[in-house]
């Protein structure tokens, strides 16, 4: 039994162990990489729904998601604050000198407490947004405008536990604008806001709890104006980094191209109604110039972007002349004159359609839009009608002037729902009042040109 466990070195296969070692370290390699990859697939899973929910918080609130000061606004529209009306008017009365002020109708400011069909309604929504955010370089007059404050000098004691004694007011700023969000809980928030920055305390939880309730309870007795300013000088500390907005048009960009695969799905479903048209129009169809045979036509160069293709074929393709005066200054003379030169014996609704689902935002520019809203969308339900957004809206009043060949095929790419009682309303409104078509396109061109420029910081990106 001695024998048993003697070994001859001499008859070991040392090159099948080296290779099982190797194998063995490949395989933990390969595991860890994989495990990384699965982290990072899902960071980025999160941080889309994220930016796809603040895309749809913005449209209801008719704000463009795009503007600089996009995720601002949305904070004061969703702070605790109870006047936001003139939380958002200070803030954009501060901010005009140096960006384009961002509108925001008093009936929205109203409509967040009695609206329960928030988007970002979790934590770990504005967490990710709060990625976004980084402090300003604040002069001396910002920093003691802070420091004399006096909720903000109430939370900067109540967290003094948290941070070290030589922390500077800017520490302060986004840990205490991240408490004043509604219906978001404030010990939670302040404690995945502190823990995204980096490594903290071991009872972080039980200390943001203590901060949180010393802080409202020493806050009980202040008025409503001290909050006002605190919010206002909280924001004004703030901005969004470089990656924001190319993260925000790309979202923009993946939803556009999910539209448009799933319209192709539907169109898969047999539609007597649309076989009819099709048949129909098939005797003319090759000599028809769609969208792919117009661009040909067109001869366009390569700088020439898809989206600026798509709005010189919308522009093309409406039915009232367009002004020519009114586009000289923003398109090339000699393309415009192509454009409208070149007879459409057919029109593309599909490229129609992507063109008015680039209208994200309304500029209240349309003096019959509200006529509209109160006259055509009568015949939609109560359901239908919580979804009807002032950008939706706007899209709709755009597919009610269009071709009566690609009208109804349009509005129902907006919405699925059309009967008779809308029908009749849009052929009234029609004859009653003109169609804007200058205000249609200078929105247009808006929400073109903010597409454009975020795809350009994403190239300059890298990314």
């Amino acid at each position: 039994m001695s024998g048993i466990f003697d070994i001859n070195i001499d008859k070991l296969d040392f090159t099948k162990i080296k290779m099982h070692a190797h194998s063995t370290v490949q395989n933990s390699d390969h595991q860890a990489s994989r495990e990384i990859r699965t982290r990072t697939d899902l960071l980025q899973c999160v941080r889309k729904n994220t930016l796809v929910a603040f895309v749809q918080q913005c449209r209801m609130y008719n704000i463009d998601a795009l503007h600089d000061l996009s995720l601002q606004v949305a904070i004061l529209l969703m702070s605790k604050c109870t006047d936001r009306m003139q939380l958002c008017t200070n803030f954009m009365s501060y901010a005009a000198d140096a960006q384009q002020g961002i509108e925001v109708d008093e009936s929205v400011t109203t409509m967040i407490d009695s609206n329960e069909l928030h988007t970002l309604h979790s934590t770990s929504d504005w967490v990710s947004l709060f990625r976004y955010l980084e402090v300003v370089q604040l002069t001396e007059a910002e920093r003691s405008a802070l420091r004399s404050n006096a909720r903000v000098a109430v939370f900067t004691k109540a967290m003094r536990p948290i941070f070290a004694e030589s922390a500077e007011i800017e520490a302060f700023i986004r840990p205490m604008l991240c408490t004043m969000l509604m219906h978001i809980p404030a010990a939670s928030m302040l404690e995945r806001v502190l823990l995204a920055e980096g490594p903290q305390h071991r009872d972080i939880e039980v200390m943001c709890l203590r901060a949180v309730n010393s802080y409202v309870d020493q806050c009980q007795h202040m008025s409503n104006d001290t909050n006002i300013e605190a919010i206002s000088l909280l924001v004004r500390s703030v901005r969004v980094n470089s990656s924001f907005h190319p993260d925000v048009a790309a979202v923009i960009n993946v939803s556009s191209s999910d539209n448009s695969q799933r319209n192709e799905t539907v169109k898969k479903q047999f539609s007597l109604r649309r076989h009819i048209r099709d048949q129909q129009g098939a005797t003319v169809l090759h000599r028809a110039l769609l969208f792919e045979e117009w661009k040909y036509e067109m001869k366009f160069s390569v700088n020439v972007s898809p989206n600026t293709q798509r709005a010189l074929y919308f522009i093309r393709a409406q039915t009232r002349q367009v002004d020519m005066s009114s586009l000289k200054y923003i398109f090339d003379q000699q393309m415009l004159a192509k454009t409208l030169a070149l007879s459409l014996e057919r029109i593309d609704a599909d490229a129609v359609t992507a063109a008015i689902k680039t209208l994200r935002v309304y500029q209240y520019n349309i003096k019959s839009l509200i006529e509209f809203r109160t006259t055509c969308l009568i015949g939609f339900n109560q359901a239908v009608r919580q979804t009807l957004t002032l950008p939706v809206v706007l899209q709709l009043y755009v597919a009610c002037w269009q071709h009566p060949s690609i009208r109804e095929q349009c509005w129902r790419s907006i919405i699925p729902v059309s009967n008779f009682a809308i029908t009749s309303r849009c052929n009234e409104f029609r004859q009653k009042y003109p169609y804007e078509q200058l205000s249609v396109l200078q929105t247009l061109l808006y929400c073109h040109t903010e597409n454009h420029k975020a795809a350009d910081q994403q190239n300059d990106a890298g990314i």
